[in-house]
């Protein structure tokens, strides 16, 4: 019988090598995931976009020709305007865009880690799922083993058939296991390659191992000041804070009158003009609410980036109460579990006549539930540990 045995040293801490590895293949698949790359292109299109509002408007080129009745004559007029803003707001703008590519960077970065944390949940879905497929196919070969056993036994009239079909039972239960275990490998495996842009995955899966990455949960303990410091959500939410306030200063010099200057040539019966146009516009009557817009918009900023940071604070917290509480069951049922000398015991006591072959097959199925169950645990306990180690 195949024994299957986990270290807990490999089940909480994997070697560093694992967890470089971990990271090397994580790394690999964020670097090539597209929807990174579409952020990018997406804020870069968004800030070319603020930047063309801040320039100033097109010149306007007007023309005009006109005939008299009983031929008095004709007259047409030419006129060239610019028309632009107070001063100062151009340079309010200015501020506000770059405050703004400021939160589309920290936002880009929040993302970036959404997309890790996607990745690093794949690559333990995988990793768990490879685990479960290597303790269930070394019971199933060695129930193969019985099976072929059992078969001469019948043959040679040693054993009822009824004892043989039992354990083909089992082994028939163990295969199904088996090949759905392997069909949600090939699954995940896909999912990764649509992570990773679409490319082959295999690589960095053969390279990736069967064990955890290193994380410790006694590094991985939330609290506000990490998260402050630490979270680009938050930091963008606070830049976000600061665009607007930018904003608001746009607004009220936005309030200030805007002009128009413009060049004029006309022409009237033989003569000609030429002089200039000056007009003014008042925003000062139709602005007020604009602002006042902008300055509530600045509070309800304010509002959000302390709900998010109170809210990823206590999901943090909520995660690490649970991986304390996985870890203490792993501890103590980890010596127990996933000794394989447990199958070893009951193959001897079934050689040795000790007990039936039903019993046997009882006791095994007991123990590979339990074992299944411990597996769980410490795959719900990793992906605890993934989510805490989001900043790390």
């Amino acid at each position: 019988m195949r024994r299957i045995y986990l270290p807990l040293l490999f089940v909480l801490n994997a070697f560093m090598v694992t967890a470089d590895n971990f990271s090397e293949a994580m790394n690999t698949i964020v670097s090539n995931n597209l929807s990174v790359k579409y952020n990018e292109a997406s804020d870069a299109a968004k800030l070319e976009e603020m930047r063309g509002e801040n320039i100033l408007e097109a010149p306007e080129v007007e023309f005009e020709h006109v005939w008299g009745a009983e031929n008095i004559g004709r007259k047409w007029n030419l006129s060239v305007s610019q028309s632009f803003d107070w001063p100062g707001v151009y340079k309010a703008r200015k501020e506000s865009i770059r405050t703004s590519g400021v939160a589309m960077q920290y936002l880009r970065e929040s993302a970036m880690l959404d997309v890790r944390a996607e990745v690093k949940t794949a690559l333990i879905d995988l990793i768990y799922t490879r685990q479960k497929i290597d303790a269930i196919s070394g019971l199933s070969e060695s129930m193969g083993k019985l099976v072929e056993i059992y078969r001469t036994a019948v043959e040679k009239r040693e054993l009822t058939r009824l004892d043989y079909n039992k354990a083909v039972l089992e082994k028939i239960d163990m295969d199904r296991e088996l090949k759905s275990l392997k069909g949600e490998l090939a699954v995940l495996v896909s999912q990764l390659e649509a992570l990773n842009g679409g490319k082959s995955v295999s690589s960095i899966i053969e390279k990736l191992g069967d064990d955890y990455p290193g994380y410790t949960l006694s590094d991985l303990v939330p609290n506000t000041d990490m998260v402050k410091e630490r979270d680009p959500q938050y930091a963008a939410a606070m830049a976000s804070i600061d665009a607007n306030k930018s904003l608001v200063k746009v607004e009220k010099l936005n309030r200030f009158p805007g002009f128009s200057l413009g060049y004029v040539h006309e022409y009237e019966m033989g003569e000609k003009f030429n002089g200039f146009s000056i007009g003014i516009t008042l925003p000062f009557l139709t602005g007020k609410s604009k602002l006042k817009a902008a300055r509530l918009q600045t509070e309800a900023l304010n509002y959000e980036a302390d709900m998010q940071l109170t809210q990823r604070v206590a999901e943090l917290n909520g995660t690490y109460r649970q991986a304390v509480a996985l870890h203490d069951l792993i501890e103590q049922s980890e010596p127990v579990i996933m000794d394989g000398a447990n199958f070893e015991l009951l193959k001897k006591a079934l050689d040795g006549g000790q007990i039936s072959l039903l019993t046997y097959l009882q006791e095994v199925h007991y123990f590979r539930a339990a074992q299944s169950d411990f597996l769980d645990t410490v795959y719900q306990y990793q992906l605890a540990l993934a989510k805490l180690s989001r900043y790390h």
